[in-house]
């Protein structure tokens, strides 16, 4: 039997989030012997009341460093992480490791996780679709969709600087009045072990409260605005409202918690935005709107086309939402900034390209070749500013930042080689995206 290290040191969310994909693939994971090297405190948080299913947990590094192991693979964020996995002995390595100092990403998921330390906008993917394509599990972890019957509220106190709490106060009077049927009680008091089919969750986006969703129960979460993936359930049935920066009042939201505890089909003309998980796509789960959308879900939507064919060459059709003015104003903004450094992008193209030939030249040019390194490195600079002020382009161009940074060549030709690859296919990504708002743009009849 192989034996298969995951090291997942991040907080109690991520820790989570990793243990459901390995509970819901256990069948393919049968010819393994599983080690996960965890963080103490987080698994005491994941396992406060429950013991676990899965067996091969543990907090020692110095014990994992003494075995061997034919797969290692890294999951965790944190950099402290990174020099445990480079001086684990394991016969294949996936996931970020250190290596003569060198921090070594091989694969691109995994890539694409280390583009969350930098705060995303929010998350394109949820965690588990991005942990099952690191480890290289397929088909998807559709979850069955929470329908039927309500027969209780498990209420979640939201902050008050977002749901005044006279307005909370009011809002579960009007629960009580309006479905006197149904008993209220705060999500503390379920008994995950029950059964909370029936149960429906109101409240912020917590642990506790994706944790009653995995167990069964049905959710409706609240925020300030669209985050994607983060701290959300991924089964289908679960919705999302978005006050889109204002505040939740009591009349204005129990319209949209009514057609969840009725079960039916309702209008949904709100001032909040409302979505929910859809898993009608191949590639997994899907944030799907019903009303107005947040200013960021229309990069969301772009962001989800073009990630998913550079990380699993998937063809996505989504419907392109209608725009408001705010968010036409904040694509011509992007589509501005990124077609400026495309023009820009152009020149490290060439740069690239001269180093490439005058290294291969019987008689280099040292000069000349220092002088489009330069520019390379000017470019960079670059593209680190727009990174820092453009949240909603950092994630492609730290993405390729990390992907530039894997360049094993080693002669300067080699290296000149690997380079302009991955300029090559930056430069392509960036191009995709930048189509991608002007088709937005377009369908919502805007001049660019």
């Amino acid at each position: 039997m192989k034996k298969l290290l995951i090291i997942q040191q991040d907080d109690a969310y991520f820790l989570f989030e990793t243990i459901q994909v390995l509970e819901k693939y256990h069948s393919h994971l049968k010819d393994f012997e599983l080690t996960l090297l965890v963080n103490e405190e987080a698994f005491g948080i994941v396992y406060d009341r429950t013991s676990p299913v899965l067996t091969g947990f543990t907090t020692d590094s110095k014990k994992v460093l003494a075995s061997h192991y034919d797969i290692s693979v890294n999951l965790s964020l944190k950099e402290t992480s990174w020099e445990v996995h480079g001086n684990v002995n394991a016969i294949s390595k996936i996931g970020p490791h250190l290596k003569n100092g060198e921090l070594i990403v091989p694969d691109l998921w995994s890539s694409y996780l280390l583009t969350l330390k930098a705060r995303a906008p929010f998350l394109t993917f949820h965690l588990q679709d991005v942990y099952r394509n690191i480890l290289g599990l397929r088909g998807n972890l559709r979850g069955q969709e929470r329908m039927g019957s309500i027969r209780q509220i498990a209420y979640g106190m939201t902050s008050t600087s977002l749901f005044p709490s006279n307005e909370q106060e009011e809002f579960i009077n009007l629960l009580t009045q309006t479905y006197s049927h149904l008993q209220v009680k705060d999500i503390s008091e379920v008994d995950l072990v029950s059964d909370v089919s029936q149960t429906l969750y109101i409240g912020p986006a917590t642990l506790s409260a994706i944790k009653f969703c995995e167990a069964g129960g049905r959710g409706i979460f609240l925020s300030s605005n669209f985050q994607g993936f983060n701290l959300v359930p991924y089964g289908e049935g679960h919705f999302f409202i978005s006050s889109k920066t204002k505040t939740f009042k009591a009349h204005a939201l129990l319209p949209l918690v009514a057609p969840v505890i009725e079960n039916k089909e309702r209008s949904l003309d709100s001032e909040y935005a409302v979505y929910s998980t859809d898993h009608e796509n191949i590639f997994g789960a899907y944030l799907k709107n019903h009303n107005s959308t947040d200013d960021h879900y229309p990069f969301y939507q772009s962001h989800l086309v073009l990630w998913n064919f550079l990380l699993n060459l998937f063809d996505v059709n989504l419907e392109v939402t209608k725009c408001l003015p705010a968010q036409i104003e904040l694509l011509k903004t992007h589509h501005e900034v990124l077609t400026k450094f495309l023009r820009l992008h152009d020149y490290a193209m060439v740069s690239i390209d001269t180093v490439y030939h005058e290294s291969k030249a019987e008689t280099s040019d040292a000069n000349k070749i220092e002088g489009h390194l330069k520019n390379l490195r000017e470019i960079d600079v670059v593209a680190e500013q727009i990174s820092a002020s453009h949240s909603l382009l950092r994630p492609f161009l730290d993405f390729y930042r990390i992907r530039r940074g894997q360049n094993n060549g080693q002669t300067l030709l080699e290296q000149a080689q690997n380079s302009f690859l991955t300029y090559s296919e930056e430069h392509q990504a960036l191009e995709a995206l930048h189509e991608l708002f002007s088709v937005t743009l377009k369908r919502n009849e805007v001049n660019i």
